[in-house]
This record gives structure tokens, C-alpha cells and sequence, in this order.
């Protein structure tokens, strides 16, 4: 089998059906091994199924698995590709967006921006340098939705 990627966050359909997607697309990616990760079990199972369809569909032969445990999606994979929210989305985003607002301070719609998007970076890096940290030998590329 070629290379191990992880996806951690799989279980959103958004990200983790995008992304599996593309690899499965790719013929640079041909023959890899894709780990799907979420704490959710039944939305993983959910974008697992769908996958499988896909790669069925498709006429390849990745390898494609499943697990709710992080250590065991990141063991000896090379690449680890992170796109994770933590707490209530919609309901943090709402903050901030309006609390710089509420303080005067111009925010931009959006995470990845301004004083809000500060906020959204101090909620999850502590996990995103989990996945960095462990194992080393995974390179994480970054993806914040």
C-alpha cells in the first residue's frame, strides 16, 4: 500500500467528502491509504459509507478506513490533513463575529480573520498541536473550516 494520510475531522460531509474525494481523484495519491477520523462515530460511519461508494465507483483500490481514535488514524501516516471545530460552531462563530463588533473593532466574516478569528485559533490549536506532536514523523498541513 502507498502512502497513509489521515484526515482528522472526516466526519464533517463538507470536509471529509471533499477532501477524501479529491485524493481518491488523484493520480499522484493512486494506491494510498486513507484514514478517516472523527469523535462523531455516526458521521463518520456516515462519510465512510459514502466513500466507499465513491471508490467503488471510481475503480480504485486506496486502501479506506475509519476510527474514532487519533493516535490510531495518525500512527505512520505521512500526511495528516487537520479541519476540526471545537464547541458549538455556529454558536462561537456568532461570537466572534459580534463581540469585536460590540467593541468597536472591524470583523471580518469569517474565522480565519480579525479579532474574532483569534478567538477561533485559542479554541483549537491545543488539538491541532496534538496532531502535530504525535507521531512525529506525519507532516500536518492546516485546514480550518
Amino acid at each position: 500500500m502507498g502512502t497513509k494520510i489521515a484526515l482528522i475531522g472526516a466526519g464533517s460531509a463538507t470536509f471529509g467528502l471533499r477532501t477524501v474525494g479529491s485524493i481518491l481523484r488523484s493520480e499522484a495519491l493512486r494506491d494510498s491509504e486513507v484514514v478517516l477520523h472523527d469523535i462523531d462515530p455516526r458521521a463518520l460511519e456516515a462519510v465512510e459509507g459514502a466513500a466507499q461508494t465513491y471508490l467503488e465507483s471510481l475503480g480504485r483500490t486506496h486502501a479506506l478506513s475509519a476510527t474514532i481514535s487519533r493516535r490510531e488514524a495518525l500512527e505512520n501516516a505521512a500526511f495528516c490533513i487537520i479541519s476540526i471545530e471545537v464547541g458549538d460552531r455556529f454558536e462561537l462563530w456568532e461570537q466572534d463575529w459580534r463581540l469585536p463588533q460590540q467593541y468597536g473593532f472591524r470583523q471580518v466574516f469569517g474565522e480565519n480573520g480579525g479579532p474574532g478569528g483569534l478567538f477561533h485559533s485559542l479554541r483549537i490549536i491545543p488539538s491541532w498541536r496534538y496532531a502535530a506532536t504525535s507521531p512525529p514523523s506525519a507532516r500536518a498541513h492546516w485546514s480550518s473550516t
